[in-house]
C-alpha cells in the first residue's frame, strides 16, 4: 500500500496535494447551487461539499471555501438568504461542471451553460428545471471554520420538488433510478449503482 506522512504529505506537489486529499472522502453528491442578488441576477454554480445536518427541522449544510477571492454564490445567500440545491443528473454532468468557471458576476451561468431556470412560487433563488431533484433553502446560520477559513452554511428545507419514480412509499430515494451522479475530488464524475437496502440494525440479544 501507498504510505504518507504528514511530513509526506506537506512536501507533495500543489495539485497532487489538492487531487489526493480531495479524493480522501470518496464519492459525494454533485449538486447545482442557484441563486440570484438583490437585483434578481441569476447565479449557478456546481458543488461537492453538501452535508446532511438534521431532519427535523429539515437542514442541509454547504461548505464554501474562504471568502478571498468574489464568492458569487455566498454573497447572494448571504443577501437574499435564499438558494437552491439542484441534484445533477447523467445527462448534465459536463454542462454542470463547466459552472465552475470563473464567469463574471454579471454573466449568469444558466445562460453561459444552457441551463433553464424555475423557480418556487414566492421564492426569489432560481432552481434547476429539468434537475431531479430541486431544493429550496431558507439560510439559517453560517459558521467560519477557524482551522482553515472555510465556511459552513446551513439551511432549512423550505420548498422541495423532486421525480416521482425516486421516491418510494415510505419517503426512501432511490436516486439511482434517476441517473443522479456524484463526484470524487474536483473533476471526476461517478453514476452510483443501487446494492441492496438493508434492514434497520439491532444487537442481537445475549441469553
Amino acid at each position: 500500500m501507498a504510505y504518507f506522512s504528514s511530513n509526506d504529505i506537506a512536501d507533495l506537489a500543489q495539485r497532487y496535494r489538492t487531487n489526493l486529499i480531495n479524493g480522501l472522502s470518496g464519492f459525494r453528491p454533485a449538486v447545482l447551487v442557484g441563486t440570484a442578488d438583490a437585483s434578481g441576477h441569476t447565479n449557478l454554480s456546481i458543488f461537492n461539499s453538501m452535508i446532511h445536518i438534521g431532519a427535523n427541522p429539515p437542514l442541509i449544510g454547504l461548505i464554501f471555501r474562504p471568502n478571498t477571492v468574489e464568492r458569487h454564490s455566498y454573497e447572494n445567500i448571504l443577501s437574499t438568504k435564499q438558494y437552491t440545491i439542484n441534484a445533477v443528473a447523467k445527462d448534465q454532468f459536463k454542462a454542470a461542471h463547466q459552472t465552475s468557471a470563473r464567469y463574471p458576476k454579471e454573466t449568469s451561468e444558466f445562460d453561459a451553460c444552457g441551463f433553464n431556470a424555475a423557480y418556487f412560487e414566492g421564492f426569489q433563488a432560481p432552481a434547476v428545471a429539468d434537475a431531479p431533484i430541486r431544493i429550496g433553502l431558507s439560510m439559517m446560520e453560517k459558521m467560519e471554520i477557524q482551522c482553515n477559513g472555510t465556511i459552513l452554511v446551513i439551511g432549512q428545507v423550505i420548498h422541495l420538488s423532486l421525480q416521482e419514480e425516486i421516491l418510494q412509499n415510505d419517503g426512501h430515494l432511490r436516486q439511482d433510478l434517476a441517473e443522479i451522479i456524484c463526484c470524487g475530488g474536483l473533476d471526476t464524475y461517478f453514476q452510483p449503482a443501487f446494492l441492496e437496502r438493508l434492514p434497520y440494525a439491532k444487537a442481537p440479544l445475549i441469553s
